[in-house]
């Protein structure tokens, strides 16, 4: 029961997501990613949950981290499953603001592109981020070569 409110509770980040996507430059989206809130607050709906689970079953379920079938039979369960998705609402949202500000302060692609880099970080994580990555570092040589 805890975990299904948190994972309802996370739902209010999301139109934040739209905010960096659709509306990049505005003068309350850039606010709001420089304040940060929306990864704090999901990290601090992530701490309730992992703290709960802790507090219900203490650390037993770390051992499972140490293989594909410990990790299957975590993810089996509904409220561990809820948690591990927060856990990557959580980190997406970071990489997104971290992509979001990085780009904002250097322009290492055009803001059309960084919409749809974050659009692949929010749907993919680890894909957009290195999508971000490697535009940043073509962009970084060439203004070197010049």
């Amino acid at each position: 029961m805890v975990y299904e409110k948190l994972f309802s509770l996370a739902s209010i980040a999301m139109p934040f997501w739209f905010l960096l996507i659709l509306l990049p430059t505005w003068r309350a989206t850039r606010f709001l990613a420089n304040i940060a809130i929306f990864p704090m607050y999901l990290a601090a709906l992530y701490t309730v949950g992992i703290i709960t689970a802790i507090a219900g079953s203490g650390f037993g379920f770390i051992q499972d981290f140490g293989s594909a079938e410990g990790v299957i039979r975590l993810l089996s369960k509904p409220g561990f499953a809820l948690l591990v998705w927060l856990h990557l609402l959580c980190f997406d949202q970071m990489v997104g603001h971290y992509v979001y500000r990085d780009n904002m302060e250097h322009r290492y692609v055009p803001i059309p592109v960084q919409s749809i880099l974050l659009f692949l970080i929010l749907m993919f994580g680890p894909l957009g981020l290195l999508c971000y990555f490697v535009l940043r570092r073509i962009r970084k040589q060439s203004k070197l070569s010049l």
